[in-house]
């Protein structure tokens, strides 16, 4: 008999002890974003609890978020539940307090301390991105972007979907050197600039380029090299200039001199066109009639494609007929 009243007097004890809720997630200091997830775990339960999440804006308290969810407790008392608190793009962001509370009939329940937080709805924004999508590029590239985040958890930069050295960082601005000289075959290249911030929201931009380190090749058309024009011909000037990739070519690149024989500047010659021609740029200009030329002179071309390589020096020479050597 002593030992059923013992054993009841136990069970009455145990029935007695107050409720405690703890919660697990957030914690102080967390960010938060758009969709969270309030996670708790009670103890000593007896029967449905009703558990109410706050979300309170530091700045202005009137503006709250409230979640209210009901919970049954397992045949040992326990509850580990979970409730959504989720913030909208138009939420203000900034620091909150989050407030957890548990109530239940006839049953106490301790108080959880305020959580701090710092909500943060939007994603990072990239302010530039170098390089550009459709670029040719060579050598040692520089790949530059500049963030508008204030809670940069992490950016990487992948080419290829592929880390490369020193690749990523928290600062606002990203600067990656990325050396071509590791790419087998010249083609194109993705690269991937991902940014992640405190709150898991992300961004990724990305960009297509074409890894180029073939220099183009020039092909002077007209005049033919040692050719005799009269002193007063209007002559056209036509070349070929070629790389090995489609539009790759450089127009604003070619540089066509007249040169004296003894290497001195004379003047430049009029561009007529610069026609893109698949993978190649057909070059037109004219040596003008009305131009006072050398009796001998060169026609120097000078090329450099959109990648930055540059081409070999190619060059006719030129005399005037009926005039002696100058």
């Amino acid at each position: 008999m002593r030992s059923l009243i013992l054993l009841a007097t136990i069970g009455l004890a145990a029935a007695a002890l107050p409720a405690t809720i703890t919660v697990t997630k957030p914690t102080e200091g967390d960010f938060l974003g758009r969709n969270n997830t309030v996670q708790f775990n009670i103890v000593n339960s007896n029967r449905e609890a009703t558990v109410v999440v706050t979300a309170t804006f530091t700045a202005n308290p009137a503006i709250q978020i409230r979640q209210e969810r009901k919970f049954t407790p397992d045949g040992d008392g326990k509850i580990s539940g979970s409730i959504p608190l989720n913030f909208s793009e138009s939420s203000p962001q900034g620091a909150y307090t989050i407030n957890v509370v548990a109530t239940e009939p006839n049953n106490s329940y301790n108080t959880v301390p305020p959580i701090n937080v710092t909500v943060d709805v939007r994603n990072p924004k990239i302010v530039d991105f170098n390089p550009i999508d459709g670029a040719f590029v060579s050598g040692i590239v520089p790949i530059r972007a500049t963030l508008d985040e204030d809670n940069i958890k992490e950016w990487r930069v992948r080419v290829a979907s592929a880390d490369i050295p020193n690749n990523s960082g928290t600062t606002r601005d990203v600067e990656v050197m990325w050396d071509t000289s590791a790419i087998l075959t010249d083609g194109p290249q993705s690269i991937e600039l991902r940014v992640d911030d405190e709150a898991t929201n992300s961004l990724v931009r990305s960009a297509t380029v074409t890894v180029d380190r073939r220099p183009p090749t020039t092909t002077i058309l007209a005049p033919a090299n040692n050719s005799t024009i009269p002193p007063t011909a209007s002559v056209a000037v036509v070349m070929t200039i070629s790389d090995q990739f489609a539009n790759s070519v450089d127009s604003t690149g070619i540089d066509v001199i007249i040169q004296t024989l003894d290497g001195r500047f004379f003047g430049r010659v009029s561009r007529r066109s610069a026609r893109q021609d698949g993978s190649r740029v057909v070059w037109t200009g004219r040596l003008r009639s009305n131009r006072v030329l050398p009796n001998q002179f060169k026609i120097v071309v000078r090329t450099v494609d959109k990648a930055g390589n540059t081409g070999t020096v190619q060059e006719v020479l030129v005399r005037l007929s009926g005039r002696g050597r100058r």
